[in-house]
């Protein structure tokens, strides 16, 4: 199979270096100095997956580089407000039957693929897995919690095709599971990093902070029932009826394995970086103004997240936070 990593950071790389040591013909296009390193000395992974170096992937800094390539795979795992350029430009590299998979954070990724390639050859993804690159050529696995999910929202695309591909990621040491709920685990996703990353960016605190203290438990606790009325409007069913269900797995079960973790959204702002907010918090507070649904905390952490953005986007100064 021929796989295209569109936008090899840390979750692209680790995902297109295991594929690529299991046999997959994977080609990567990234920032210039990872791409460089990867060419010159290979694809270096450690963390809790392992210590591995895998020295046959093809690299490159544009899709133009590839013109007149395709591809049988394309996996999407660029920042959410990259993703409508970045399948812009691989459009032309996916197969006539090929699939564009989105590995990505964010609500509106799925639907942005689809504009451009359709539905049919659509998939999305939610990873639970942490990757960073601890320097170009470098890239750690800092936390596993549950299997990559890959699916497609109208059923589209076969069941059997969606297996194919997730069975090829699990055999690459990705586990990976292929489901007929890809929008339920996706907006899981949403009610997680929407409850911790802005408070974890704005306040310094670690998850496990966070959840210890009971005013930021309330604000988390609002960001989650806001998101619950928010749902149903937009036709999504959770996987919890309630608020409080949810809640109880969040605090007894999903924060504890990452109680001494920073939000990826703290470390956007200390690089002076733009963050995924509006695909996340933000995504909230548009829908419910389309629906009449009031989301002031939602809304709330947007704005302070949306400032600090301006005024961190330079290198940062911690005595500032």
């Amino acid at each position: 199979m021929r796989v295209l990593i569109m936008g090899a950071g840390g979750i692209g790389s680790i995902t297109g270096g295991f594929l690529a040591k299991h046999g997959q013909d994977v080609a990567f296009v990234g920032r210039s100095d990872h791409m460089s390193a990867i060419e010159r000395d290979g694809l270096f992974i450690d963390g809790i997956w392992g210590n591995h170096h895998v020295s046959d992937i093809r690299t490159f800094t544009s899709c133009e580089q590839l013109c007149g390539q395709t591809f049988d795979l394309v996996i999407l795992s660029v920042k959410s407000y990259d993703t409508n350029q970045a399948i812009r430009e691989a459009r032309p590299l996916v197969a006539q039957d090929g699939i564009v998979v989105s590995l990505q954070n964010g609500l509106g990724n799925i639907e942005t693929i689809a504009e451009s390639v359709g539905i049919e050859r659509t998939l999305g993804g939610m990873v639970i897995f942490g990757a960073r690159i601890e320097k170009p050529g470098h890239v750690t696995v800092t936390v596993y919690a549950n299997e990559v999910k890959i699916g497609n929202p109208t059923g589209a695309v076969s069941y059997s095709r969606v297996e194919e591909i997730a069975r090829a990621l699990n055999d690459a040491g990705i586990p990976t599971l292929p489901t007929g709920e890809i929008e339920k685990h996706i907006w899981g996703k949403i009610l997680y990093n929407s409850t911790l990353n802005p408070l974890s960016a704005i306040l310094n605190a670690t998850f496990g902070e966070l959840a210890a203290e009971p005013a930021t438990r309330e604000i988390m606790s609002r960001v989650a029932d806001e998101i619950f009325q928010v749902a149903p409007g937009r036709g999504v069913e959770l996987f919890w009826k309630r608020p409080q269900e949810y809640l109880d797995l969040f605090y007894e079960q999903l924060i504890p394995p990452t109680a001494g973790h920073y939000a990826s959204m703290l470390e956007d702002l200390k690089r002076g970086s733009r963050t995924e907010i509006e695909s996340l918090n933000g995504a909230i507070v548009r829908y419910g103004h389309e629906l009449n649904v009031l989301c002031p905390v939602n809304e709330v952490l947007t704005n302070i997240i949306r400032v600090m953005e301006q005024v961190y986007g330079k290198p940062f100064d911690e005595t500032k936070m």
